[in-house]
């Protein structure tokens, strides 16, 4: 995976292959993007975003694309019809210690 969000023109000039999804994910810490396979499970996304964006491993995340759960995340992003292309989605913190 290659993410977007490292530094200003990181990836232009790279070319996609036909298997690249590039997702705009709004999380609570601030929105990430990155670029992922399609067969890429949603359990992964869902990992390198928490990762990504400093959010606390504990908590219980959710994956959202537009009122679509992406759920169980064990599928992969294809099979929620995430194919080649730029897709908004929505990280949602559901189970906090706080």
């Amino acid at each position: 995976m290659s993410q977007d969000n490292k530094s200003p023109g990181e990836n232009s000039g790279k070319d996609h292959n036909d298997d690249d999804v590039v997702l705009e994910i709004a999380t609570p810490n601030g929105v990430f993007r990155g670029t992922f396979d399609k067969n890429e499970k949603v359990e992964k996304v869902i990992k390198e975003v928490v990762n990504d964006r400093d959010l606390a491993e504990g908590d219980a995340f959710e994956l959202y694309y537009g009122d679509l759960h992406l759920e169980p995340v064990n599928r992969p992003l294809v099979s929620f019809g995430l194919k080649k292309g730029r897709y908004k989605l929505t990280l949602v913190a559901t189970g906090s210690g706080v």
